[in-house]
Order: C-alpha cells, then structure tokens, then sequence
C-alpha cells in the first residue's frame, strides 16, 4: 500500500470586508415567541397587582403605607340586621334556634335586630325581648348574661344558624381562620374611626365575628359597611347556635382578644366557663376592647365634613350636621292636600265623559280615612276605596286525589270565612305556609302572600318526591289536605 508523502496544505481566507451581524435583542423581536412570553410575563404581573392582595402588598412595602391608609369611615351598622320575634316564631310555627336554620323563620316574623340597652341587659330578664337576644351581655357572664358580671370580651347574639353576618364598617380583613375557642371567626380592622373615648378624634379598631357557619372573605379584602362577609353557625367553643361579636382596640395584643389563657384559668382552679362567669381579669377586657353594641348603635359622625352620616334608628340619638330641612307637612295638611286632589281628578273625569251635562256636576264629597301615626299615605289619592274586606278563618286545599310522579301536580288553597264562603277581597294579616303532614314534596312557592290570590284562590305547583302519600299542610291555619297517592 502506497502512502501519500505529501504534507496537509491549510488554507486561510480573511474577508475584505467584515460583515454585520445583527444584536441579540434584534434577532428575538422578529421571532413572535418573544412577544408571546413578553404578554404572558406582564399578564402576570398585571394579574397579581390588581389581586385583592397586590396592590396592598405594593403600597406596603414600597410607600411603606397599606390600603388603611385609604380606607374612610361613612358610619356603622350592627353587624346582624333581621333577628326571629322568637314568641311568634315559636307560637305560631313552632319555631327553635337549636334546630331550625334561618332560611326555615317566616319572612313575617322577621324583626329589626332590638336596640341593645344596658339597664336591660343588666338585670337579664329572659322574659324580656332584648334578653332573649342577647344571651350574654359585654363584660359579662355566661352564669347570668348579665353585663359586667363577669369578663366575657364580646356580646353573644342568640340567631338561627346561617343568619346573614356583615361587616360593622369599611376596612380590610385582618383574620378568615378557624380556632379552637372561636370556630371559623373574621377578624377586620377598620382604620380612622372615631374613638369611642373622644370621638373628636380618629383611631383603629378591631371588630371579630366569631362561630360562623360560613365565611364569604379572604384576608386582605377590603370590605364596606353593611357587606354580608359570612354567616352565623355553631363551630368552636359554644353552647348553641349564635354570634360572638366584638371590637378590640390596637393596643390588644391579638385579635380576637380574650382576657386570659387557659394556663391561668388552671392556676385559679377554674374551667373556661368558670372564669368567665367569675370575672377573671375583668380589667384586662375594658382596657383592650370596646362596648361593641354601643358602638355601633352610636354611629359616631365622620371628622370629615364632606360626608354625612345618616342614621337609620330613630330610637338613637341625633348627630347634628351642616343640612338644611325642610319641615314635614302636618297631618292635617296632608289630608287637605289628598281631597283637593281627589275632588280635582274627579272633576277633570266627569267634564270628560260624552254624557255628562251642560249643568255643572256637583262632586260628591270624598271621604278621607284619618291618617293614624305610623302609617303610609297612598301615593294616588284618587284611587277609590276597594270593597270592605273579611277575615279569613280558615282555608281548602284542592286537588285530584293522585300523582302520576312524572311531573308537577296542580293544587288549590282557597280563603274561607267563618261562613265556609269564599273570601274574594281577603283582610290579609299573615302570610300562608305549604307545609307536609306526610310524604316528601317540593312547593312553588312555599309562601303565599296576598298577590298569589285572584279572587280568594292560589295556584301553586307541587312536584312529589318518590311514591309515598302525600298529604299537605297549610299553616298557620293547621288545615291538612286528603291524601294524594301514587299511582
């Protein structure tokens, strides 16, 4: 084999000219996967900054102040607004906060949460409406409820579970957490609200709504007055269905505040209900929290005199504020003003009629019903009075003795009077309740109020639940139906 002898020859070139070569940066904005992650990077950041979060947590670490800083205070309101007449509730439905939910009270029975008074709740009469309520006052024991017998932080108010929970002012959840003494509890802090001990000027308050069933906030939400965050319930440490609401100071050292731990409860020899019911450290809860009903019933006036305040309770004491009224009319003047009304609108449909006479008609006089305290003026005066209403004294239940179970089934509820007579223009005091002696059935709708009668006579759909009889109930008149069965 020959080998080649010769030596490798290498070549080298160098351009007369160098050529240019485009940046980096040139290169990635012509390729369209560089736009794609540039939009997919800001929409995150855009994403986050606009959370709930994002822009609490910017103006905090770079202006170095929170979203307090921008909350304003426009009032408060009680952190429950529709409670159960407990005595109707019971009488009438056979009502029980310990088994019934909220959803299950009658829209009849359903009151204003009562005005909270300390004379009254200081005694703790049970017969009374405000202690049926507020089954342990501010400072105060579970032993009596009485207020400032013993050292609870909070007011407990006795509701059904699942009674609508809202925030008592503006501010931002501090805590959404569930404890072993509290339950599920919120905890807000509400920023520039008058001090309670001088309401000249401003400071920051904590408010806590303990033993939820339901929380319907994060932390770091911003919430306004009034704003539904949750709903009562029956977790942590309770001995029944109800709201422990409070309001701590900033000067508490946590949120929600309680006047002893459990190490020094032991040390007297005493169990949680025990201590509280002795006042343990009793001095500890008017340092660290406020009277929250008070509170919030005093609707302190805003230090800015842009916003006014407006108070929705009569019962509570005025808050002057630059406006000027206008002085009601009297009730005389009212009346005065509906008759000139009415007999004008007669007047004006007589001359209009084609038979009506050259002569002039006289206009009979209308008579005006007496307006009583309280009550609503009709807002057209020339509506003429209806008929005079009966009584309903019982009712009938109508309907073809069977279901097919395939679809909805077709039931009557008349108005009777004491006669058995149809009562076609119904003096109507309650609502109607459908209701189930036996079978299992769905209504539409449950309650029957006086629009859902034309002529004494409701219509409403029933849709049967598997094959079992049914028979109906109409409450609170206890009238059962006959039995509709299967076939």
């Amino acid at each position: 084999m020959v080998r080649n002898k010769h030596p490798k020859i290498c070549f080298q070139h160098t351009p007369l000219h160098k050529r240019w070569e485009p940046h980096a940066l040139t290169y990635l904005i012509q390729r369209s996967s560089f736009w794609i992650a540039t939009f997919s990077v800001s929409a995150f950041l855009v994403g986050n900054m606009i959370g709930q979060h994002g822009w609490y947590a910017f103006w905090k670490s770079v202006v170095g102040r929170g979203a307090e800083a921008y909350i304003t205070y426009t009032g408060t309101v009680t952190p429950i607004e529709l409670v159960p007449d407990y005595m109707q509730w019971s009488t009438r439905y056979g009502g029980d906060p310990h088994e019934h939910t909220y959803r299950q009270v009658p829209q009849s029975v359903l009151v204003p949460l009562p005005t909270y008074r300390s004379s009254v709740q200081a005694n703790h009469k049970e017969t009374s409406p405000i202690g049926q309520i507020y089954s342990v006052g501010y400072n105060g024991s579970y032993a009596t409820g009485g207020e400032h017998d013993g050292s609870h932080p909070g007011i407990d108010i006795r509701v059904p579970i699942g009674t609508p929970v809202r925030a008592m002012a503006n501010g931002i959840v501090e805590e959404a957490k569930v404890s072993t003494g509290f339950g599920k509890v919120i905890v807000v802090v509400h920023p520039n609200v008058p001090d309670p001990a001088n309401p000249k000027e401003t400071t920051t308050l904590y408010s806590s709504y303990a033993h939820l069933s339901a929380m319907y906030v994060e932390v770091g939400a911003v919430v306004k007055k009034g704003e539904q965050i949750g709903l009562t319930g029956y977790t942590g440490y309770a001995s029944g269905p109800h709201l422990h609401f409070q309001i701590d100071r900033s000067e508490a050292p946590w949120h929600p505040y309680w006047p002893f731990t459990s190490g020094e409860a032991s040390r007297a020899h005493m169990t949680i209900d025990q201590a509280v019911s002795a006042g343990l450290h009793s001095e500890r809860v008017l340092e660290n929290t406020v009277h929250p009903m008070l509170y919030v019933q005093a609707n302190y006036p805003s230090l800015d005199p842009e916003i006014v305040i407006v108070r929705a309770d009569p019962e509570e004491p005025e808050v002057t504020a630059p406006v000027v009224k206008t002085a009601p009319p009297s009730r005389e003047t009212l009346i005065s003003r509906a008759q000139s009304r009415r007999e004008e609108r007669l007047r004006s449909r007589l001359s209009r009629r084609r038979f009506a006479e050259e002569t002039p008609v006289p206009v009979p006089p209308v008579p005006v019903e007496v307006v009583k305290k309280d009550e609503i003026v009709s807002a057209d005066p020339t509506v003429v009075p209806s008929p005079a209403s009966k009584e309903v004294h019982t009712v009938s239940i109508s309907h073809d003795g069977s279901f097919a179970g395939r679809g909805w089934e077709t039931v009557k509820i008349i108005l009777l009077d004491k006669e058995g007579n149809v009562v076609r223009n119904p003096d109507f005091k309650k609502d109607v309740y459908m209701r189930l002696a036996y079978g299992l059935a769905e209504f539409r709708p449950v309650v029957l109020k006086e629009q859902h009668f034309v002529n004494g006579v409701a219509t409403i759909r029933m849709l049967p639940r598997g094959r079992r009889t049914v028979v109906i109930q109409v409450q609170p008149y206890g009238v059962m139906s006959k039995p509709m069965v299967y076939k």
